[in-house]
């Protein structure tokens, strides 16, 4: 593949990048303690099916890693915009560890790129809630705008995570919560702001929420 390390750049960005739909005025559900650290039965590791990424849940952070196998020209990397050789390392500005590398001959490099992205952490402006056996993910965005994610575990210890979508069906939202229209001209938005019970049947009606990442399980140690 032409230019590696500028594709693997591309991945990071976009596995950072993310836009919710519909946000919430506040953590979800409204009056439901925050939890420190995420249930015993969800920590561990798992493979993602969607990118062939490995998945940690620890206590605190769950984290999503990928290792891009690099064979490269140096021409390639001066050719890439934040990324430079120094010695046997190659630096990514969009990360914080350098990458040990392997000269084939004056012009071809080998290594093996990691990318790990922190998808939540508990602490901040990210609030951990368990909601009917459900881990529910707040992420604050500004003021009164939250993004809420469900992560949910099956029977066979595999967990789901479901983020919010366009909702279809915006009259049938309505009937369930207020709605509040806050798009731009280059985003489409619906802010809400449900109690608890409302919460619940936009739970059970799959109205706003889908799931878009699916986690099997590989190992319960870290």
């Amino acid at each position: 593949m032409k230019n590696q390390v500028g594709w693997a750049v591309a991945v990071l960005l976009l596995l950072q990048a993310c836009s919710p739909p519909v946000v919430f005025t506040e953590a979800q559900p409204d009056v439901v303690p925050e939890q420190k650290v995420f249930l015993p039965a969800y920590q561990g590791l798992y493979f993602c099916t969607g990118d062939s990424a490995i998945v940690r849940i620890a206590p605190t952070v769950i984290s999503k890693e990928r290792r891009i196998q690099l064979n490269t020209t140096t021409k390639d990397i001066e050719e890439t915009d934040g990324v430079y050789l120094d010695g046997d390392l190659l630096y990514i500005e969009e990360t914080n560890t350098p990458v040990q590398i392997q000269y084939l001959d004056e012009e071809r490099i080998l290594g093996e790129i990691t990318l790990i992205d922190t998808l939540f952490q508990i602490g901040g402006k990210q609030v951990l809630k368990l909601y009917r056996g459900h881990q529910i993910l707040n992420t604050k965005m500004s003021r009164q705008n939250w993004d809420v994610q469900i992560l949910s575990k099956d029977e066979d210890g595999n967990l789901s995570l479901w983020k919010t979508k366009l909702p279809e069906d915006l009259e049938g939202l309505e009937a369930i919560t207020p709605v509040e229209d806050i798009s731009t001209e280059d985003v489409v938005r619906y802010r809400i702001s449900p109690n608890i019970a409302e919460f619940r049947k936009l739970m059970d009606s799959k109205l706003i929420f889908e799931a878009c990442e699916y986690f099997e399980r590989i190992d319960e140690s870290m």
